[in-house]
């Protein structure tokens, strides 16, 4: 049964955050079975821990003692309204360095090898490699791709992708990055976006840039566009409600952007060479609100659908309520509106697409644990930021 969180004083941007990963399949199917075969005794710290289920709401002290040992978390003070989609990253990133550092202390080095993938950034670590080859697409045009390898987790295996961004430059050869993303930021100001399906296109959207051109002596014009290369099997879309205005500082959009419990991924937001024919769809599972005129403070909420699919509930805190699926889909009112998005990959016949961690065990969660970690995660796009 859904469990409610108690808001300690402007924990609720936590609290939502924490409701959505619970109620993702894959996020779950892992740790629960990470509660099972993890040995107790691997530490005293970190964000890696798995409590006996009880029915009541409850604080997660462990967790906020966690962050306290975490710089990443020094900018959100406990009592300070922060942003969702902000603390949403920086808490995926740190589970991502603790199960790697899980796994190098429990695989041998050798199996290490098959099981670290590559992610792509534009920034470089102690972990990372950045590479650079000669792409060959059609009618035999060649780009210079860069990408920066880096050790793959269960975390990034279930939200990470990758965006494809092009730079042409007058007498250059094309220039593409391949940069990493865990929840996809969407541009929603310009007038004929209406519907996230609009502003998945929009996001592809070309700009004019000025860059250095050394050819020619000096800054020239030059044209970038950005594609999705990848989408994982948890999609989460950031509408950017939070802008900047020369005169009032940051400001919070109320525009109403329309949304379904289903997503078909347009083949034009995909990069040219993803383009297979076959339509990518998802399934919406989770609504994050922001309630609230102004970006410096207000309240969040999350609308979230149980995980057999049985009903949509409402959670406000410890506040839990079913709710109708036309009533998550329908525009919000009274400043409050849908700023996080999350959708589960569906397969051809419109059923969960399978997890992507495999399963260790069906055995269900017994026992406490928690481990900790330093690896570099993959580097972030900056999240929006509202002013506190």
């Amino acid at each position: 049964e859904p469990r409610g969180l108690v808001n300690t004083g402007n924990i609720c941007f936590a609290n939502v955050v924490l409701q959505a990963l619970v109620h993702s399949g894959a996020f779950y199917v892992l740790f629960r079975d990470l509660a099972v075969v993890v040995p107790g005794n691997i530490g005293r710290r970190g964000l890696l821990r798995v409590q006996a289920w009880n029915e009541d709401p409850f604080v997660p002290e462990f967790l906020y003692d966690a962050m306290k040992e975490n710089k990443r978390f020094d900018s959100m003070q406990r009592g300070h309204q922060e942003d969702a989609e902000e603390f949403l990253g920086f808490f995926l990133d740190t589970l991502h360095e603790e199960l790697l550092a899980l796994l190098s202390k429990h695989t041998p080095s050798s199996a290490l090898a098959d099981t670290a993938g590559t992610n792509t950034s534009e920034g470089g670590g102690e972990d990372e490699r950045e590479d650079a080859w000669l792409e060959v697409g059609k009618k035999n045009k060649v780009t210079v791709t860069r990408t920066t390898k880096a050790r793959e987790s269960a975390i990034t295996r279930i939200f990470g992708g990758k965006l494809r961004s092009v730079l042409r430059t007058p007498g250059a050869k094309d220039s593409v990055t391949l940069e990493p993303y865990q929840s996809l930021q969407l541009d929603i100001q310009p007038d004929y976006v209406r519907t996230v399906e609009d502003a998945l296109l929009h996001l592809t959207q070309s700009e004019t840039v000025q860059v250095h051109s050394a050819s020619r002596g000096g800054a020239v014009d030059a044209t970038k566009q950005v594609f999705v290369e990848s989408l994982p099997p948890i999609l989460v879309l950031h509408m950017k409600r939070f802008i900047y205005d020369a005169v009032g500082g940051v400001q919070k959009s109320q525009k109403i952007v329309s949304y379904g419990t289903t997503l078909e991924i347009k083949p034009e937001v995909l990069s040219p060479a993803q383009r297979s024919g076959k339509p990518v769809r998802y399934k919406l599972y989770g609504v994050v609100y922001h309630h609230g005129k102004f970006a410096t403070g207000g309240h969040y909420t999350i609308d979230v659908l149980r995980q057999d699919h049985s009903e949509w509930i409402r959670i406000d805190d410890t506040h839990i309520a079913p709710v109708t699926e036309s009533e998550v889909a329908e525009p919000k009112k009274n400043d409050k509106v849908a700023y996080l998005l999350f959708y589960q990959r569906v397969e051809d016949g419109g059923e969960p697409q399978a997890p992507v961690t495999k399963p260790i065990s069906t055995a269900q969660p017994h026992q406490q644990q928690q481990m900790s970690g330093g690896a570099k995660p993959p580097p972030r796009v900056q999240p929006q930021r509202p002013v506190r």
